[in-house]
């Protein structure tokens, strides 16, 4: 599988998880006028885009930031053995 590549020279590209919109507004804000390009989104933009940094809200309603992270790994290991 191969990831969608968007990623700018000299800028890092974030993937902002959170259940709160007060924070990901917040946080899009200050990473956006930092010249990062943020995506505020799911586990779904993680397995096609290539990421530099995730931040993730580990208390979520839905599915808690550490299955999350259980799965990105997952994920990525199958990624390596291919």
């Amino acid at each position: 599988m191969e990831r969608d590549s968007y990623k700018e020279p000299g800028k890092g590209n974030i993937l902002i998880v959170d259940n709160s919109l007060e924070n990901l507004k917040l946080l899009f804000a200050i990473l956006s006028d930092c010249s990062y390009m943020v995506e505020p989104g799911a586990i779904n933009i993680a397995l096609k885009t290539y990421l530099d940094f995730i931040l993730l809200d580990i208390l979520m309603p839905d599915i808690d930031g550490n299955k999350v992270c259980r799965k990105l790994n997952k994920f990525k290991r199958l990624l390596d053995e291919m």
